[in-house]
Parts: C-alpha cells; sequence; structure tokens
C-alpha cells in the first residue's frame, strides 16, 4: 500500500451496508435519477467439477437494489456520533432497511455496466461473450431485460456514454475500440484495431464527442478523432510501467484525462499533448476504476490490491479496506456516499465515505 504518511490524516470509510453477490463482484453503477445501484458480477466455473477438463462457462448475474441515500446519510452521521468519524464500524442493521434488493438476472458474465442517465431507465452493459446489452429496468414491476448483441469475437471488457447518450465506446480482449450506435440495431460505426493486447479500457471526451480514448494491456494509451478512420491521433506508449487499466476525462476541468494503471499510479494529462503526463499519483494498488464527484472533482478510486480510497487534489484523503479482495467496482451515491465491489470475496457495499 502507498504510504500517506507525509500527507494530513487520512480519513477511513465507514461501512453501512453489505451484500453478498454469490459470484464475484467487478462493477457497481448508481443511477441518481432512480436512486437505484446495479452491480455486475463475473464468474468462472468448470463444465464438469468432477473431471480434469478445462471446459469452464463464464456466468453473470446483475443486482438492482434500491437506496434510501436520505436514510443512510442519517444512519452515517448517527454511527460517527456513536463509534467516531475515523471507525470501520458496520451501522446497526447494517443498513438493510434503507438498501433493498429490488431485482436480479442472470446473464453472461459481466466485465462493465453503465446507466444512460438521459434516459434514465437504461442500462448498458458489456460481458465475457462479447456481447454489447443494452437493459431496460421497469421501477413499478422491479424486472431489468433487454437484449445482447454480439459486436466481438473476445470478451467486451469496458464501455462508456457519451455526452448526448446516443453512442457507447467498447473495448475488448482483442485490443479493438468499437464506437456502436445503441439506438441503430446496436450497429458498429467505428472500429480501431490498433491496441497489440487486451484494451482494458475506454471512454469519450466529457467535452468533444469526436474524441475517444482507449488504454491497454500493450501499456499504450491512445487518442482518437471519430472523424478520421482507422488511426490514433495522439498515443503515449512510454510513460506507463505496465497496463492501462482505468481512465476517465475530466468532466470538470477541459483537455484534462486521468488514467490509472496495474503499475499503481494514477495519471494526470493533458488530452492536447500526450507525450509527458501532468503529474502522478502512487495509490498502492492497481488501479482498476476511477470515478469523478461531480460537485467537487474529487476522485473514488478501486486500487485492486490496496482497497479503495478517495483522492482530492493528487493526495489519498480517505482509504476504505473493508474488502478482503480485488477492489475493482466503485461508485458515487452521494457526496457522503459511496459503492464498491470486491471479486473473490463477492462483496459488494455502501459506505460513508
Amino acid at each position: 500500500m502507498a504510504d500517506d504518511s507525509s500527507h494530513e490524516k487520512v480519513g477511513i470509510g465507514r461501512t453501512l451496508y453489505r451484500f453478498d453477490t454469490e459470484y464475484s463482484a467487478d462493477s457497481c453503477e448508481f443511477n441518481p435519477q432512480l436512486n437505484v445501484l446495479a452491480t455486475g458480477t463475473y464468474q468462472v466455473n468448470k463444465l464438469d467439477p468432477e473431471s480434469e477438463s478445462p471446459q469452464t462457462q463464464r456466468l453473470g448475474r446483475i443486482y438492482i437494489h434500491n437506496v434510501d441515500i436520505e436514510n443512510l446519510e442519517k444512519l452515517s452521521s448517527k454511527d460517527a456520533a456513536k463509534n467516531g468519524a475515523n471507525s470501520n464500524h458496520i451501522s446497526e442493521e447494517n443498513g438493510g432497511k434503507f438498501c433493498t434488493k429490488a431485482c436480479t438476472l442472470d446473464c453472461p458474465a459481466v466485465l462493465d455496466l453503465k446507466w444512460n442517465l438521459k434516459s434514465a431507465d437504461t442500462l448498458a452493459a458489456v460481458n465475457a461473450s462479447g456481447q454489447l446489452a443494452i437493459y431496460h429496468y421497469n421501477e413499478v414491476d422491479k424486472i431489468l431485460k433487454g437484449e445482447e448483441t454480439q459486436i466481438s469475437e473476445g470478451l467486451a471488457l469496458a464501455l462508456e456514454w457519451n455526452l448526448n447518450y446516443d453512442k457507447i465506446v467498447v473495448s475488448d480482449s482483442k485490443g479493438k475500440i468499437l464506437v456502436v450506435d445503441p439506438n441503430d440495431s446496436v450497429k458498429v460505426i467505428n472500429e480501431y484495431r490498433l491496441h497489440g493486447y487486451e484494451a482494458w479500457t475506454c471512454c469519450f471526451s466529457a467535452w468533444d464527442e469526436n474524441i475517444i480514448f482507449s488504454g491497454a494491456d500493450d501499456c499504450c494509451f491512445h487518442s482518437y478523432d471519430l472523424r478520421v478512420p482507422d488511426c490514433v491521433s495522439k498515443k503515449n506508449s512510454k510513460s506507463h510501467t505496465m497496463g492501462v487499466t482505468a481512465m476517465i476525462s475530466d468532466k470538470l476541468k477541459q483537455n484534462q484525462i486521468i488514467t490509472g494503471s496495474y503499475d499503481e499510479k494514477l495519471r494526470w494529462w493533458d488530452e492536447r499533448h500526450l507525450k509527458y503526463e501532468i503529474e502522478s499519483l502512487e495509490v498502492g494498488g492497481g488501479v482498476w476504476r476511477i470515478k469523478q464527484r461531480s460537485s467537487d472533482g474529487r476522485l473514488l478510486i478501486g486500487a485492486m490490491h490496496g482497497g479503495f480510497c478517495i483522492v482530492d487534489n493528487k493526495q489519498v484523503v480517505t482509504r476504505y479496506d473493508a474488502h478482503e479482495s480485488l477492489a475493482y467496482g466503485a461508485d458515487w451515491i452521494s457526496d457522503s456516499l459511496a459503492a464498491s465491489s470486491s471479486f473473490y470475496d463477492h462483496l459488494m457495499t455502501i459506505w460513508a465515505v
């Protein structure tokens, strides 16, 4: 874990709710319009546990939870007063009456999922069968259903919606980057085959819908202009010492992009000049997820072996180590609440930051 001793005292997140996802949990996404949390899971099982055959099947499940933000925040305040602000105490009744399971959907193993915040009931997911799924959540009947479309010969690894929520960028295990129109029979409208290994991550620019980015196990970080097909407009192949695994376009600072890597560092970049990063920070584990808080830009980080942490002004200000396995999924619920999910201990939690 990174040494935080040179910084001001680092806070400790406090668990309010725990949920056993049964399958390994790798992603969680909050929908602030419906106040629901989606959690994606990924499980590899042998087809015949009794045989020596290496054949496996990849199973997945998506959970939808209703989240009562107001009462969870009250519970957090009550717990902090009783047990101290830096206690990792699990609050009374685990917050269970304020976070309730609404529905589940069995599906191919999920690698990533994102809500469409323009059409609040729409959830996009990518899976180990190489599919992009567009699901719709019926809030009244508490049902999640939709269609899965084959777009990759490998595993579909990551996705993000664009600014207008009318296009999706997807990266896959073959190193491909795909831009898809989900409203036109999930049609692939741009395709780039420029990474040599798994393309772990991708995103749209938060400021220009013509610009996308990708990162891969080849340690390369690419920028593309969708108006110029079949080529990379900018590239960095020297800064990341291991695979590029996470990225976001800063929604509060134009031209800034933030990447994460297996080399345990966050890096800040000016997207116009990718030769060198602006700054970097070691967070103590491979960076699998980066989520920005819209109110002030604070970053919620899923740092694999390093647990979860919050970064402000390029310093770690809070750590959350209640998970006992790889820290993968993370999202903000409110300014004072976060959700997280971890792999081998198949756990989703909601915690006070």
